[in-house]
């Protein structure tokens, strides 16, 4: 049995597009979540800088102080995921590229990453959303 070749095959090319597009917004979206990450970072230590209007004598000797924020810590993590979601999307658009040029790479296996790449996009939108409202709500408290 020959492999079924979709070079010129008007889907294939559809789904080539639609691969692209979406890698080059994940590109913007990596972009304004590291700077959210950046500015969340600050306004956190800034929060964590300012200091209770209660003396050290109400103070329970129980209660720990607290920290500021290793610095970094955040943009690393946002970082990490960033680039997992976008190693999904490359691996699939590999493996797609492969089938595509008639390669021997099973369907399953490249609905399969389209799948995960999806969803982990997906997921860095909704992260990204929820970030955003958060950043909102801190800006809007007004320390």
């Amino acid at each position: 049995m020959q492999p079924i070749s979709m070079n010129a095959s008007p889907l294939g090319k559809e789904i080539m597009e639609a691969h692209m597009a979406k890698a080059s917004a994940m590109g913007g979206m990596a972009d304004q979540m590291n700077a959210m990450g950046g500015a969340f970072n600050q306004q956190l230590s800034q929060a964590s800088q300012v200091t209770p209007a209660v003396s050290p004598a109400n103070t329970p000797a129980s209660i720990a102080q607290t920290q500021p924020p290793a610095e970094g810590v955040f943009d690393n993590v946002l970082g990490k995921f960033v680039h997992e979601v976008n190693d999904k999307h490359t691996q699939m658009g590999s493996s797609l590229r492969a089938m595509l040029a008639g390669e021997n790479v099973p369907l399953h296996q490249v609905m399969t990453e389209f799948q995960e790449a999806g969803v982990a996009f997906t997921m860095m939108v909704e992260l990204r959303n929820k970030l955003l409202e958060s950043y909102k709500t801190m800006i809007s408290m007004g320390l």
